[in-house]
């Protein structure tokens, strides 16, 4: 559920991009996750093969609709987890990583065919605001659609 702040949704110049921010509460993920170098990343195709093959052992889905990946770095690793939003972290499926996100608040946009993280910077800086490197970023895709950044739901966490 998103919690719509008192900023208004801006229309960034020269893009069709929907660019807000929004303030996201807790939620609760089950999924399968890669970790590597962060110069040399691999094993995602990986990770998105076993998540696909099982989702559907995950119970409790908020959503089953939607898929989420998970993503954060720094200087040495990369981390990226396939999942899905869920109500509880009771059961989690053996080989499964399940977690929580705390509150917080994500510059939020909706592509549609350009390069979402640059109109994310691009945003942050016209504002005067700047990422929150302590918390994850997050994309949202719907199942049976292409899976692209260029038509994800893009979310990166806001230092406030």
């Amino acid at each position: 559920m998103y919690l719509e702040l008192q900023l208004q949704p801006r229309i960034v110049k020269e893009t069709n991009a929907r660019i807000e921010v929004v303030q996201l509460g807790e939620r609760k993920y089950i999924g399968t996750a890669v970790t590597s170098p962060l110069k040399n990343v691999k094993g995602i195709g990986e990770a998105r093969q076993l998540f696909m093959e099982r989702q559907g052992e995950i119970q409790g889905k908020a959503d089953e609709s939607t898929y989420v990946c998970v993503h954060f770095a720094n200087e040495v690793l990369f981390t990226y987890i396939y999942c899905m939003e869920v109500t509880e972290l009771q059961l989690i499926p053996e080989g499964m990583i399940g977690f929580e996100v705390p509150s917080n608040h994500y510059v939020k946009v909706q592509s549609y065919g350009e390069e979402p993280y640059g109109l994310i910077d691009k945003f942050l800086r016209n504002k005067g605001m700047r990422s929150n490197l302590h918390s994850v970023s997050f994309e949202v895709f719907q199942f049976g659609k292409e899976e692209s950044k260029y038509n994800a739901e893009i979310l990166v966490p806001v230092a406030v």
